[in-house]
């Protein structure tokens, strides 16, 4: 495996599996959950543990699965200083994403999509060294 995507800590939870490392994370959402302000509340408490308050990370959304998200956790999660950027990674059979649409919730941050997991690694350093939007 690559040293940069080395895994510090992994998470298992019913709705999904996360790999926490240094300074960004690696989401999977589980095939038909409903990701919502709740589930996000959880995942907050989680990186919060392994990051800090002031931390600044990145989240990389391997969508890999179909399911559906709430537009308002971008919403809520454009609050939260430490969250930097999220990409969204897509596998070449995944049908059209929302990516429009959720942007748009969480402007000013930025919000990508990229079909290589280095290429959305890259993209989320950079924006790592900004200091807030």
């Amino acid at each position: 495996m690559h040293a940069l995507f080395r895994i510090m800590k992994e998470l298992h939870l019913d709705f999904g599996h996360f790999e926490l490392h240094k300074d960004y994370v690696i989401g999977t959402i589980n095939e038909g959950v409903h990701f919502d302000l709740e589930l996000n509340k959880i995942l907050e408490k989680n990186f919060i543990a392994h990051f800090g308050f002031k931390n600044p990370f990145v989240y990389i959304s391997n969508r890999i699965n179909d399911y559906s998200i709430d537009p308002m956790v971008h919403k809520y999660n454009s609050a939260i200083d430490s969250l930097r950027a999220i990409a969204i990674l897509e596998t070449p059979h995944h049908k059209p994403t929302t990516i429009d649409v959720e942007s748009r919730f969480f402007k000013p941050k930025p919000l990508q999509i990229f079909k290589d997991k280095k290429e959305a690694y890259e993209w989320c350093q950079n924006h790592l060294s900004l200091r807030s939007y």
